[in-house]
């Protein structure tokens, strides 16, 4: 990364973007007057909480929903990215909202580790998080020499092998920060941790679920059964219930809903996906009037936009993740890690198991989304025990994360139709480098093609 990071204010951060084009609108605060050396890393923690907020809710998830149709582009920039037409200069806010998070955390790691153990781990976690969504979408990026400022404006590009290698050697030495007596520590985390309040155990939970994560991520290349195993392994320690669940959380003024912003600032841009809403409502799913807004038709209902199509009056988002400037969006669910348990057990001839795992992972997306379980419904969802239908399931589940999107590259389920207008007819399977990265960066892999696909793809 060839550009000066220095460390993000926290303050009125994220909409401020909102009145100017398309990606500004989750560009992060970026205050050069900060200074580059603080005394304590409680505001570093906040301002990577919140670049984790932007990253994990704002114009990344929101670009690959086009691709995994849960929703559609109709007009201006999402018609384009619908039509799968993405260029360089598109993709560079994202990047740099990714970096820009990470510098705050790596000052944390550097700074403060060793006094302070507890925000050791938390910015380690945050970091597997920001990095994994970097590796996912772009493959080898920098990770090892990144966050150096002036003294590296030139960083490697780790292989993605290595960048993933990385991130569960982080999450280690993050668990292992969390065993250690709080006497151990200079500072302890408090309020300024707007994610679990200073809730050690729950960050230690975290740390295991995105273990569990990578380890399935790699099916393709650690074998099927070996990867499962790994993931059974770290999901005994991880969440047990949606109340581990790491939300963003938003307070309707400075700090708003960004799908609701963009929804509200861009209206029309996009709406819901036809694929996505035929499959709630062709199985009659009770989650479907909290994904799904009414539409602009005739008698109004619910109704989605195919990428054929640019229908302007089907159904906006809903208001389970988009319906004020504070409703809170779900970054890692209770719900996916029984979601990777199902998998994990059907990879590994556990029949029985997986069907438990998966009823109970729909059970508490249920809960999630409409605030109460529906047994009858989650039992018809889980009857079939299979591949399909555990990603199928998951794919509706995990709606406003980018973890739909992992899981069609590495299954290929669902069985998406790519946009016949399009002119490849064939959906991305990543992003490319951006143009920052490929005339300043004399060490980037630079990759131009949208449809190489990433390492743990192959």
């Amino acid at each position: 990364m060839r550009k000066h990071l220095y460390i993000v204010s926290f303050v009125s951060t994220i909409l401020l973007g909102l009145t100017s084009c398309q990606h500004e609108l989750d560009t992060f605060n970026e205050n050069p007057n900060s200074p580059t050396e603080v005394s304590t890393p409680t505001t570093l923690l906040t301002g990577g909480e919140i670049g984790t907020i932007m990253n994990s809710t704002g114009n990344l998830p929101r670009t690959l929903s086009l691709f995994t149709q849960h929703t559609n582009g109709n007009q201006f920039q999402s018609l384009d990215y619908t039509n799968y037409f993405l260029t360089e200069t598109d993709v560079e806010t994202d990047w740099a909202n990714i970096y820009q998070a990470g510098v705050n955390l790596n000052q944390i790691i550097k700074q403060f580790g060793t006094q302070d153990p507890y925000y050791d781990g938390i910015a380690r976690v945050l970091m597997a998080i920001n990095i994994g969504y970097a590796t996912d979408v772009w493959g080898d990026v920098p990770f090892s020499q990144a966050f150096q400022g002036i003294n590296g404006l030139s960083p490697k590009y780790d292989s993605q092998e290595q960048v993933i290698s990385q991130i569960q050697t982080y999450l280690d030495t993050a668990i292992t920060d969390f065993s250690k007596p709080v006497s151990a520590n200079k500072n302890i985390p408090s309020s300024n941790d707007i994610f679990y309040g200073g809730d050690i155990s729950k960050w230690r939970k975290l740390a295991y679920a995105l273990k569990a994560r990578y380890a399935l991520r790699l099916t393709q290349r650690d074998g099927s059964a070996a990867a499962a195993q790994k993931a059974l392994n770290y999901l005994q320690n991880s969440f047990t219930s949606s109340s581990d669940n790491l939300v963003a959380t938003f307070d309707g003024g400075n700090n708003q809903n960004l799908w609701y912003g963009f929804s509200n600032q861009r209206s029309g841009y996009m709406s819901m996906g036809k694929y996505f809403v035929d499959i709630l409502k062709n199985n009659n799913d009770p989650r479907l009037t909290y994904f799904v807004g009414l539409d602009s038709h005739n008698p109004s209902g619910y109704s989605g936009s195919a990428p054929e199509d640019a229908d302007t009056d089907a159904s906006p988002f809903g208001s389970f993740f988009a319906g004020s400037a504070s409703t809170s969006n779900i970054i890692f669910s209770y719900s996916e890690i029984k979601f990777i348990e199902a998998e994990a057990q059907f990879r590994l001839g556990n029949a029985t198991s997986a069907q438990a795992a998966l009823k109970a992972a729909v059970s508490a997306s249920l809960v999630d989304v409409t605030g109460s379980d529906n047994p009858t419904f989650a039992n018809t969802a889980s009857a079939a025990v299979t591949l399909q239908n555990i990603i199928t399931q998951k794919y509706i589940a995990l709606f406003t994360t980018i973890e739909p999107y992992n899981d069609w590259r590495r299954t290929g389920f669902p069985a998406l139709t790519p946009n016949q207008n399009s002119q490849s007819k064939k959906i991305p399977l990543r992003l490319i480098t951006p143009k920052s990265e490929r005339t300043l960066n004399t060490n980037a892999t630079v990759v131009g093609d949208l449809y190489a696909p990433v390492w743990w793809d192959n």
